[in-house]
């Protein structure tokens, strides 16, 4: 069972931490989908930002650095690779070429059919022995932390 407690308490483990086991848990799946989709010659970032496109195409760069929890420009460096590569393209929304609108391409949705699978496979051993009700309160669950965790004390209010 599971403690409620945190660092400093009494009778506090890192190893029964929630937040410890969801950052370990999310490091081995990047870890894991590094190693699978490097056979198709692409990486985490890649797959993140193709994902977040098939669901929002187009999609400003503010909006897939937010969704991809990174930072602004390692997602334009990201992107001038992938426009490289074929996979997007960009274009300036309304001709304002500070704002800009990222599109998924043909061959990109493509390679992303194919490594859709490897995901897949992916999802289904993680959650291998876990039920639907359980995958379902863990989401809620990870949502509601997420929003709690939004609302940062440390941080001035906008006046």
């Amino acid at each position: 069972m599971v403690k409620k407690t945190g660092p400093g308490d009494k009778g506090f483990v890192l190893d029964d931490y929630a937040l410890y086991n969801l950052n370990r848990t999310a490091a081995t799946y990047n870890e894991e989908m590094a190693r699978a989709l490097k056979a198709y010659d692409l990486d985490v970032m890649q797959w993140r930002i193709l994902m977040l496109l098939d669901d929002k195409n187009p999609s400003s760069v503010g909006d897939l650095a937010r969704r991809s929890v990174s930072k602004m420009p390692t997602v334009t460096r990201m992107l001038t690779r992938m426009e490289d590569q074929g996979l997007v393209r960009r274009r300036a929304l309304n001709g304002d070429r500070r704002i800009v609108e990222i599109f998924i391409t043909a061959k990109a949705r493509k390679a992303l059919k194919t490594v859709q699978s490897i995901g897949r496979g992916v999802y289904e051993r993680a959650f291998e022995g876990v039920n639907a009700g359980d995958i379902n309160r863990i989401t809620a669950t990870l949502k509601k932390v997420r929003e709690n965790l939004n609302r940062s004390p440390y941080e001035k209010p906008v006046l």
